[in-house]
């Protein structure tokens, strides 16, 4: 069939059935072989299963194997063998001594911790309680001002009255506008 007037999906499959460079086998027709020993060879070839042909080119050695084995060979000779005599009675306790100082440590590290969390709270705590006596402070003096305020009214209007002037129906003056609350500090564990 002509290349051109191949569909694409053709050509495709041609491309992917082909085998990929370097793993084909080329035969090298040797002097008493025939060109159909060759053509019988490449049937045999093409004969083989895909699980032959996987077997084989894993099996092949890679290049730079051979040092690889040398160095694996080395590796083995310098392994030393433990024997009980290497292993002391109590080496459990010597495991054990290593779990508990580094539970201890742990414990040590979260104590730390736990303190500074603490400090940090308290000084929080400590910070917000002075803002909130500040603003009782501050509710206090409007307090007072506002009480001054009503007894200056009051001594006025008794006044007035000894003063003979008809004081029937004033007000009192309006009570100071109390400030707002402070704004506390963000607790630590917010921010």
């Amino acid at each position: 069939m002509d290349e051109n007037k191949k569909s694409f999906f053709e050509r495709m499959g041609e491309i992917l059935n082909a085998p990929l460079p370097g793993t084909q086998s080329e035969s090298i027709p040797t002097a008493g072989s025939s060109p159909d020993d060759e053509t019988k060879e490449k049937a045999d070839v093409n004969d083989d299963s895909l699980l032959a042909r996987i077997k084989d080119i894993l099996n092949t050695p890679l290049p730079g194997n051979d040092i690889l084995e040398g160095k694996l060979v080395d590796l083995e000779a310098s392994t030393v063998e433990i024997t009980e005599a290497d292993v002391t009675e109590n080496w459990w306790e010597d495991d054990w001594a290593v779990f508990k100082a580094h539970q201890e440590q742990d414990r040590k590290g979260l104590n730390i911790k736990q303190r500074q969390d603490q400090e940090g709270f308290a000084q929080y705590q400590e910070l917000e309680r002075e803002q909130f006596n500040a603003y009782q402070a501050k509710e206090f003096e409007l307090f007072q001002a506002q009480q001054q305020a009503k007894i200056s009214w009051i001594q006025h209007q008794q006044l007035a009255q000894a003063a003979g002037v008809q004081v029937a129906g004033a007000v009192p003056p309006p009570a100071p506008v109390a400030p707002l609350p402070p704004e506390m500090p963000s607790p630590p564990w917010v921010s």
